[in-house]
């Protein structure tokens, strides 16, 4: 799972409207139900676990790779960059996978 931290910085220092699951009561949800929530309030899902989504067919979802990101504490701002430049880039997203660089 991705830092907590990354949601509240888009959200701060980037004025996106992010949310961690865990700030929604998602925390330990399935799969199945994140990508439920996710289409049912049109946002996108940002995972690492790209095979966990692979039949979802009608979500926006950002792939992103946590070995491409520093480690510890640097995480949660080099995520919120990296998606940063994605959704500016990206202002209307397909639906399907994107993996942002």
């Amino acid at each position: 799972m991705f830092p907590r931290a990354a949601a509240a910085l888009l959200r701060d220092a980037f004025d996106h409207d992010a949310m961690h699951v865990g700030e929604v009561g998602l925390s330990g949800a399935d799969d199945l139900t994140v990508a439920t929530v996710a289409r049912s309030e049109r946002r996108a899902v940002v995972t690492e676990n790209v095979s966990d989504y692979a039949a979802e067919t009608d979500l926006v979802l950002v792939c992103v790779l946590k070995r491409k990101l520093p480690s510890g504490g640097a995480q949660a701002r080099a995520l919120a960059e990296l998606l940063d430049r994605w959704a500016t880039d990206n202002p209307d997203p397909y639906v399907g996978q994107h993996w942002p660089t």
